[in-house]
């Protein structure tokens, strides 16, 4: 029951700063892992990329975001959200993008997740809709907060 995964720019904690990565849905649980390439990787290949007209990325020679599921599930630096822990999300649009913020048992800090696509208010709904639902499969009822600031709430209703 493996699902999909979503580029996003994580952020763990509020004192960290925004990090590419992708997001793995599994049988158990969220996969939040970090990039494979470091800053100067990163710094060079975007470098590289912009002056390309983003060729590189379309073509598939270089991503931000570079990390497999298999590396994902091996990673040290993978932070692992058991769908059973999961106890709010908040999908928001912020003038900056959308993201999407969870509050997991055993942290204090929310973990907070912003998209990078195309799609990014059909990825941050679908991720929560999907979050939702497989907390509700291992008998968490996750609710919906407002996190405050500069942004509204997103609707999960199906109908959308």
């Amino acid at each position: 029951m493996d699902g999909p995964s979503y580029d996003v720019l994580l952020r763990p904690s509020p004192g960290e700063s925004a990090r590419p990565g992708r997001a793995f849905l599994t049988d158990d649980a969220l996969l939040l892992t970090p990039s494979r390439h470091g800053r100067f990787t990163r710094l060079v290949g975007d470098a590289v990329d912009g002056l390309l007209a983003g060729l590189p990325e379309s073509l598939g020679l270089y991503s931000p975001h570079a990390v497999s599921r298999t590396e994902a599930t091996h990673d040290p630096e993978t932070l692992r959200v058991r769908y059973a822990d999961l106890r709010a999300l908040a999908p928001v649009v912020r003038p900056t993008g959308f993201t999407l913020s969870l509050r997991v048992d055993g942290r204090e800090e929310e973990i907070r997740l912003r998209f990078r696509s195309a799609e990014e208010r059909d990825e941050t709904v679908g991720l929560a809709r999907e979050l939702r639902a497989r907390a509700r499969e291992a008998g968490v009822e996750v609710a919906v907060y407002d996190p405050g600031g500069r942004g509204r709430l997103l609707s999960l209703a199906e109908s959308e």
